[in-house]
């Protein structure tokens, strides 16, 4: 089925609004206080961050979105594996995605609370009603069209997270000159920089560095809407990865010198550390306008994962792979009926946080699902990256790794290697998880071979649909 045409000319991206997307897809002030948690550590956790998956993932994303400009990562593993692997790795971006959102709705959600009722955070109820009509409305809103997506990521990273960002990092400069006493531990030794590689927390935290930071990929699903995208888009991921990786360490670090380790929650982490700021300079009354920014800043990048990782699904369901109902799209040229799909979907997620009591529980359940399954995605991805190589040299990259096929392979390199680390450590219960290992490892075994046969399921039902382009348009 052709999607709707667009009776208009289509809307291009520009850099600026580039850029302010791809960090909306992964920038927020809910890293900062699990950054903190780790003292002086952060330095190195996120220096290690920065070169084993920031640099990999920007330059090898930068040169498959240049080279094959159509909906991203479905037709980077498609083109160097076929379709239904190329399916398996879109449907793992996707459906993680709805573990995610799921878990970035709901701490939207919580942080809003602390504007007026904190200990309404960790209400079931309110957290299940909010999730459900945040997510709604931001998905109604998204049927206008990437120019509105744009808009609202644009004006919500701008208010929500660059200013709260810039504030919280300017009190932290003044407090550490001010003469107060710091919270954090800058003593020089090697325990207190180095995390022991023997220390599961270790690990944990490493995996949530890294995970800070995912999403900056997606933003190839607009590489078709771009202007001058030979150009603009590998300049606007590497700004976006280093706005966020300068703008989350210096939050970090603000927050660690006016909170003690231990207590700070990995939820309302940021708003503690503003509201033990704000008092101190004798301005508290503006904590609930500071929260209120923030919950805009955590709305704007649901709205953007509304529409980043279903284009990937529509690309397939234009391919063939899904009913024909799901390749139709608006006057907007938005594929309305899958993002009914999702909505309805994390409708049913949201309601586990009626089922359990503990909604701290459900939220780290959901955030380690995801990090398996998008740990699978980048694996597939970074070899995808190396095979194309060798099997497509013809085609055009505007923007290729340095370094020739040894560039590549050392980038794709340690970037599986940091996939695998990653899905490894992802079976390790977080510490305040009321599970045994045993039991940890089962759930999470079993989401991820759902994960696996889902798709695998769809393909073998619709394989006599797909649609096979030839030659040169596969190619491309």
């Amino acid at each position: 089925m052709q999607q709707e045409k667009s009776p208009s000319a289509p809307h291009k991206i520009a850099f600026i609004p580039l850029v302010l997307i791809t960090t909306a897809l992964f920038m927020t002030l809910r890293n900062m206080p699990m950054m903190a948690e780790t003292g002086m550590q952060m330095v190195l956790l996120n220096a290690i961050t920065v070169f084993a998956y920031l640099i990999p993932t920007a330059l090898i994303s930068a040169e498959l979105a240049t080279g094959w400009p159509q909906n991203g990562v479905f037709h980077w593993v498609e083109a160097a594996f076929g379709t239904p692997i190329g399916f398996i790795a879109v449907f793992l971006q996707w459906i993680q995605s709805i573990f995610g959102v799921t878990s970035i709705v709901a701490y939207a959600t919580a942080t809003l609370t602390y504007a007026f009722d904190p200990e309404l955070g960790s209400n079931r109820y309110y957290i299940t009603f909010s999730v459900l009509v945040l997510y709604w409305s931001a998905t109604l809103i998204n049927f206008k069209g990437t120019e509105t997506s744009e808009k609202i990521s644009g004006y919500a990273v701008s208010l929500g997270v660059f200013f709260p960002s810039a504030l919280l990092i300017a009190f932290g400069i003044d407090y550490l000159f001010s003469g107060e006493t710091i919270a954090l531990d800058t003593s020089a030794t090697v325990a207190n920089w180095v995390p022991s590689l023997s220390d599961t927390t270790s690990l944990v935290f490493f995996m949530s560095f890294v995970f800070g930071f995912v999403g900056i990929e997606v933003s190839a699903c607009h590489a078709n809407e771009v202007e001058n995208p030979q150009k603009n888009y590998p300049r606007a991921i590497f700004t976006a990865a280093i706005a966020g990786f300068v703008i989350t360490l210096a939050g970090g670090l603000a927050v660690s010198l006016i909170l003690e380790k231990g207590n700070i929650s990995n939820i309302n982490g940021a708003l503690q550390a503003f509201s033990a700021y704000l008092d101190a300079y004798g301005l508290a009354i503006l904590t609930p306008f500071i929260a209120l920014l923030v919950a805009i800043g955590a709305a704007g990048q649901v709205s953007t994962w509304i529409v980043g990782p279903v284009k990937g699904m529509w690309a397939a369901s234009r391919k063939g792979l899904l009913p024909p109902r799901f390749a139709k799209a608006n006057k907007n040229n938005v594929p309305t009926a899958l993002l009914i799909l999702q909505a309805s979907l994390i409708s049913l997620i949201a309601l586990s946080f009626v089922v359990f009591e503990n909604v701290n529980l459900v939220f780290l359940v959901l955030t380690s699902t995801a990090v398996l399954l998008y740990s699978m995605m980048y694996l597939l991805m970074f070899i995808a990256a190396i095979r194309l190589r060798y099997t497509h040299p013809q085609i055009p990259r505007p923007y290729k790794v340095p370094g020739g096929n040894w560039g590549i392979w050392l980038l794709g390199g340690i970037g599986m290697l940091t996939a695998i680390s990653c899905f490894a450590i992802g079976f390790i219960p977080p510490p305040s998880l009321p599970f045994s290992l045993e039991s940890f490892e089962g759930l999470m075994i079993v989401a991820v071979i759902l994960a696996l046969l889902i798709p695998l399921t769809i393909w073998f039902i619709h394989r006599k649909n797909i649609h096979h382009p030839s030659q040169n348009e596969g190619q491309r």
